[in-house]
């Protein structure tokens, strides 16, 4: 529940307005981001794909979190108070849990939508339908809602925290709870997307090994064929083969491998950003939140390091959009569409270029 006792607040008033600028420009940019997202894939047809259905689930997560969680956050980091009252904070606090493991699980849904696609594409259309895609959206909402209501019921509670200027699990409350969540809904996520991320990057790499730069050695298989079945150069006995002058029909089979190397090359870079952009803005928070388990940690550490991860972790929200939306060239377009006013446009794409959403 919420202090009776108010804390002294010894920031400065530049202090108090970066910080409601830094939390107002977060909220901003994640309602918009997240809302492109959203309109982007209900007027563009075709992306409506399975990939586009757990980046549309963690825009959900995102957009809710920056609605009804961040403004109350912004609020109290100016009034350094929480003049909401005390069921407001109780479910305040709530949303707050259920977005936030909502947005990191989704995370984690689409690292394995992603490792489904690249390491076994011929499989992928049988593994991932529709059905297993519902299925893993809403265990993702089952989880963030079961993980929220155990303070409702006695596991821990909702309180305000001065330091972050935001209501949520008092995590120095209860140990056990505080390391349920870490272990659930922070590292068990990290893990699966360390998972497969790691194997996708690892098949990128051994299939880069499979291209050479000498013409007419690549023949008529994809790129993500080779990642799901290695191809193997020369004869069975180890000698050089002998090929004949390449025509202009391998030539351009050549061409396109190449380019299509080049874009799973480009997407295991995203990839390597998606780990980064969530370790960068989540690891923090959830080190405060262990920090808070030990008194003597939680006297020592400045105020100042506890507000800080609570912004980081929701810089994430913001983070996302662009990540899976800005650097993909289909979503860019559909952006500038809706930006400009621009008439819906349902033209097919390719599920080469759709598969560039990673």
């Amino acid at each position: 529940m919420v202090s009776e006792v108010y804390a002294e607040d010894k920031r400065s008033q530049v202090a108090i307005a970066i910080q409601a600028s830094f939390l107002l420009v977060i909220m901003l940019s994640s309602l918009l981001g997240n809302t492109l997202i959203l309109l982007a894939i209900y007027r563009n047809h075709s992306l409506r794909s399975i990939t586009s259905v757990f980046i549309a689930n963690l825009a959900v997560a995102d957009f809710l979190l920056a609605l009804l969680g961040m403004p109350f956050t912004m609020a109290s980091s100016i009034t350094y108070h929480w003049v909401f009252g005390d069921i407001w904070c109780k479910i305040n606090g709530m949303l707050n849990s259920i977005f936030c493991i909502a947005s990191m699980l989704s995370l984690a849904a689409v690292s394995i939508d992603r490792y489904v696609a690249i390491i076994k594409p011929l499989q992928y259309p049988l593994i991932m339908t529709s059905r297993i895609a519902l299925g893993m959206i809403t265990y993702v909402w089952m989880h963030a809602i079961t993980c929220a209501f155990l303070p409702i019921f006695g596991w821990s509670s909702y309180t305000y925290i001065y330091n972050e200027s935001i209501c949520t699990a008092n995590w120095g409350e209860n140990i056990p709870y505080t390391m349920f969540i870490f272990a659930f809904s922070f590292f068990a996520p990290l893990m699966v997307m360390t998972f497969c991320y790691f194997h996708i990057l690892r098949a990128a790499r051994k299939q880069s090994k499979k291209i050479s730069p000498r013409v007419g050695e690549l023949k008529e298989q994809t790129l993500q064929t080779m990642v799901a079945v290695p191809v193997a150069f020369g004869n069975e006995k180890g000698t050089q083969a002998v090929e004949d002058p390449p025509t202009a029909k391998e030539k351009a089979k050549e061409r396109e491998a190449k380019e299509k190397f080049r874009r799973e090359t480009r997407a295991a870079k995203t990839l390597l950003i998606v780990m980064g952009t969530f370790m960068f803005c989540w690891a923090p928070h959830f080190i405060g939140m262990t920090c808070l388990l030990f008194e003597k940690c939680r006297n020592s550490w400045p105020d100042e390091y506890f507000a800080t991860t609570t912004w980081l972790a929701m810089l994430n929200s913001g983070c996302n959009p662009i990540i899976y939306g800005v650097m993909n060239k289909k979503f860019r377009q559909s952006f500038k569409d809706i930006v400009m006013c621009t008439k819906r446009t349902n033209r097919r794409y390719s599920q080469r270029e759709l598969s560039s959403v990673s």
